[in-house]
């Protein structure tokens, strides 16, 4: 999804509704309980990519309150929480989050606020607070065992994680983004917090890419507090979650997201 796009449509996302009430920011707002009946399977959700997968549905909420859904694949003890795009829902993960399974790390969809199964954000000024969103699912992934979390995403999922990656505690193991612009909104704004980024760093984006450029990444990774931090750049004009189910070298880009995962998967947080 292109950028031009993204900041249009960020407009009405405080009118979709998901059922329920949010409550406002501060608190344990987080802490309230959440309906005991799982969210909706995914194979009614998502198709195909949906069946015979075998996956932990969860509800949990942002620090705000608002209500999220996500869902567990895989049971490594290292877990990769996985932001979509915008807009756009976890269903689109789920051939990614398999693959992440099936080299034994847990992976961790959701849905942003306001989209797929997710609760709509109460005052409508939190709508776009996906970084909110993004640690909640960490904290989330946490809680169903894993020992230590990655944070990936794509398109504004991807700048979603890069600016939580500043406040995710304890620190991520790492943070990968698939072409997240560098801005998005006043509250995704990713070179703002760039200085506080201190996890190991891996960008990733293609030459021709419309909504984030190279000079932006670069721009962005010496910002980046940060010593371990790379960039990696491709041809042509691939996008977010195209790197890795579309683009010609979408298995280039893969193991280079399995090499990150690996190398920083030992001991220690």
């Amino acid at each position: 999804m292109r950028v031009s796009a993204c900041l249009l449509v960020l407009l009405a996302v405080g009118a979709a509704s998901c059922g329920g009430g949010g409550d406002s920011a501060g608190g344990d707002a987080s802490k309230r309980a959440v309906p005991k009946q799982p969210p909706p399977a995914l194979a009614a959700r998502c198709g195909p990519d949906g069946r015979n997968l075998k996956a932990e549905l969860v509800w949990f909420r942002a620090r705000d309150g608002t209500l999220l859904d996500g869902a567990a694949i895989g049971d490594g003890d290292v877990a990769v929480v996985l932001a979509h795009e915008y807009p756009s829902n976890l269903c689109l993960w789920l051939p990614y989050a398999k693959t992440l399974a099936d080299h034994g790390f847990r992976a961790f969809v959701f849905d942003f606020r306001g989209l797929g199964k997710s609760q709509s954000a109460k005052p409508y000024q939190d709508a776009g607070r996906y970084d909110w969103d993004v640690e909640a699912a960490a904290d989330e992934v946490r809680r169903l065992g894993a020992k230590k979390v990655f944070l990936a995403g794509a398109s504004a999922g991807g700048t979603a994680v890069l600016v939580a990656g500043a406040s995710v505690s304890p620190t991520p193991a790492g943070i990968i983004s698939f072409s997240g612009v560098t801005y998005f909104s006043d509250s995704l704004d990713a070179l703002k917090t760039a200085p506080s980024l201190t996890a190991p760093l891996l960008l990733l984006v293609a030459r021709y890419d419309r909504s984030v450029t190279v000079a932006d990444y670069r721009k962005l990774e010496s910002k980046v507090a940060s010593d371990d931090k790379s960039l990696a750049t491709y041809s042509g004009g691939w996008h977010g979650w195209e790197l890795v189910y579309s683009a010609p070298y979408k298995g280039q880009v893969n193991q280079r997201v399995l090499d990150f995962l690996n190398e920083h998967s030992g001991d220690g947080e």
